[in-house]
């Protein structure tokens, strides 16, 4: 056996181990991949429903502030309505209210000046 023959067979033997490294490596990756794979439908069987669910929950929520808008638009309405009636019940009542105090002090003061007469 030549120099060239020994280095032959050593090349040989280290390329047959790295091809079983190799190998080896390459079905733990395989394994891998097929467990992310079993991982990734179970996300996304469990996951989607929950996006749904969410998805309803989101608009029922919209719709019911919505209706919250539309009532607190017609509170504020209501308020405003009350301020006017307030301001225009002030305007009406107090004039007359005046010339009743007005005529209550004249009536008081003529009463203390017959008493005093």
């Amino acid at each position: 056996m030549s120099v060239w023959d020994l280095v032959a067979v050593v090349v040989t033997v280290c390329v047959i181990v790295t091809m079983a490294v190799l190998l080896l490596l390459l079905t733990q990756l395989v394994s891998v991949l097929r467990g992310l794979r079993s991982v990734a439908n179970q996300l996304a069987d469990n996951a989607l429903p929950a996006v749904d669910n969410l998805k309803e929950t989101v608009d029922h929520a919209d719709a019911e502030l919505e209706r919250l808008h539309g009532v607190i638009g017609a509170a504020e309405e209501i308020s405003q309505n009350i301020r006017l009636v307030g301001r225009k019940s002030a305007r009406v009542t107090s004039t007359p209210l005046i010339k009743a105090k007005a005529v209550a002090a004249g009536l008081k003061s003529a009463i203390t000046r017959m008493k005093h007469d």
